[in-house]
């Protein structure tokens, strides 16, 4: 579609408002004469009592002919415009939902747009629609074609991390491992007591057909609704072409993935979403089978900053105390350190770059900043809270935080962030940081692992997605 013929489209939005505004006017306009012909008194028409719920009262904005009034919220001043001009209004809003919904989807862009950007977009036009302009239109459907890439990509993301965390990070499937939905159906079987598992399969059917290009599979003959419908005693297997699920009598689904070749494909598109930061390579991020730590350094030294977001929600975690003792290390550019400053802390950093730790001493004000590896540090447990955002790639955050911990109190508070592979990856590295992880209580709350929102490293380049530990040290 070219601008020429977006401007056909809107010309007649412009045109169709026009003539509604023009059926306000004679219709007022004859009501208001008919009332004056009638000697027993004018008549009105009845409003619906639905209307509310249809386009915002737009029936009784046409219906009035009085002056609207509205109300602001926080300052309580009292507006109030003509009733035509409240109509325009109402009937614009109602025209440019009908439109945006309508172009979206006869340009076919609905099929570009994951779960996530579907929903945004239609509940930007059910509460206030931009305008239909030539101008807008061009801009907001070529956003969408200019990023249909990522788009799909995070669709796919948002799949996986919906059917399982440990999705979370591109790494974490195991292929021709068991995934299990608890809970997922009602003990008859006849609903499922949770649509959302019901529509991510059919989401990852969906995925796994668009990767085999083959087309949408009907509802009718889609995994979700077979299971429902069979009426064998449990358990039973439904073999599907990209599914084997085996349902119980309590709900719960076994599920494996029967298409090795559809899950590495899976797996690279995965990859190229959340970006390499966790690993050298896509076939190279499995970490050492071994405990040790990794003595070389990681690529840039992993320097993903964190942002202000996710410090507030270190420090929140941390509940650092006026006076205590607080260790950064591989502290960057302070992030971390500062919020913990911030909030009472006696503060020491450990940096291994020169310039950063010059930085950390000169323009921040750190008085207490080692340069050195920090893997190469020989521990002290003297420290009341330790907050860190080591380096992810090839599992150097295990090595981070197991080495860390050393350094802390009994009685100590560990907040690290972390890749979201940490919670789940089964390595030797990773089983070592679960070893320790296990003897330890939450800081705070009743778990140890926090999911951080989507994007949170978006500002350093990569889609990652991340965790924060934060346990306490026996003791």
């Amino acid at each position: 579609m070219n601008r020429v013929q977006i401007d056909e489209i809107t010309a007649g939005r412009d045109a169709a408002i026009a003539k509604w505004l023009e059926a306000y006017d004679s219709f007022h306009a004859l009501t208001d004469a008919a009332n004056g012909l009638c000697f027993a008194g004018g008549i009105s028409l009845p409003i619906p009592a639905d209307d509310r719920y249809s386009d915002s009262g737009l029936t009784r904005a046409f219906h009035s002919a009085a002056p609207h009034n509205t109300r602001d919220r926080e300052t309580g001043a009292v507006s109030s415009v003509s009733g035509r001009d409240h109509f325009r209004a109402k009937i614009t809003v109602a025209m440019d939902r009908r439109c945006w919904r309508h172009l979206l989807e006869t340009l076919g862009f609905d099929q570009l747009l994951d779960r996530q950007a579907r929903e945004e977009f239609y509940k930007g036009i059910n509460d206030t629609p931009p305008a239909f302009t030539s101008e807008n239109c061009a801009n907001t459907f070529g956003h969408i074609w200019e990023n249909r890439r990522g788009l799909y990509l995070r669709g796919i993301a948002n799949t996986f991390s919906a059917l399982d965390r440990r999705f979370r990070s591109h790494d974490g499937f195991k292929i021709g491992s068991r995934l299990i939905i608890e809970r997922a159906l009602s003990d008859s079987r006849s609903y499922w007591t949770d649509y959302n598992r019901r529509d991510t399969l059919r989401d990852v059917e969906r995925v796994f057909r668009e990767l085999d290009e083959l087309g949408p599979v009907p509802e009718s003959a889609s995994i979700a609704r077979r299971i429902t419908d069979t009426r064998e005693a449990t358990p039973f297997v439904i073999e599907g072409d990209y599914f084997r699920v085996r349902v119980f009598g309590n709900g719960n689904l076994h599920l494996w993935f029967e298409r090795k070749d559809l899950l590495q494909r899976v797996n690279l598109l995965l990859a190229e979403h959340y970006g390499e930061a966790i690993g050298d390579a896509y076939d190279n991020t499995e970490a050492d089978d071994a405990p040790q730590f990794h003595m070389t350094h990681a690529k840039d030294f992993g320097a993903f900053m964190s942002s202000d977001a996710v410090a507030a929600q270190v420090i929140r975690l941390a509940e650092i105390g006026r006076g205590m003792g607080v260790l950064e290390p591989s502290a960057g550019t302070g992030m971390l350190a500062k919020a913990a400053r911030e909030a009472g802390g006696n503060v020491a950093c450990i940096e291994i770059q020169p310039g950063m730790a010059h930085e950390l001493r000169v323009l921040h004000g750190f008085g207490d900043v080692r340069e050195a590896d920090f893997l190469s540090l020989k521990p002290r447990p003297i420290y009341d809270r330790i907050v860190m955002n080591p380096p992810f790639d090839r599992g150097r955050d295990c090595d981070h935080v197991r080495h860390a911990f050393a350094f802390l109190k009994p009685g100590g508070v560990l907040i690290a962030v972390m890749s979201a592979r940490a919670e789940f990856r089964e390595d030797a590295r990773h089983r070592a940081l679960h070893k320790i992880v296990d003897q330890c209580k939450p800081s705070w709350g009743w778990k140890k692992w926090h999911d951080l929102p989507e994007g949170s490293f978006a500002h350093a380049g990569t889609n990652i997605n991340t965790v924060i530990l934060a346990i306490r040290k026996p003791g």
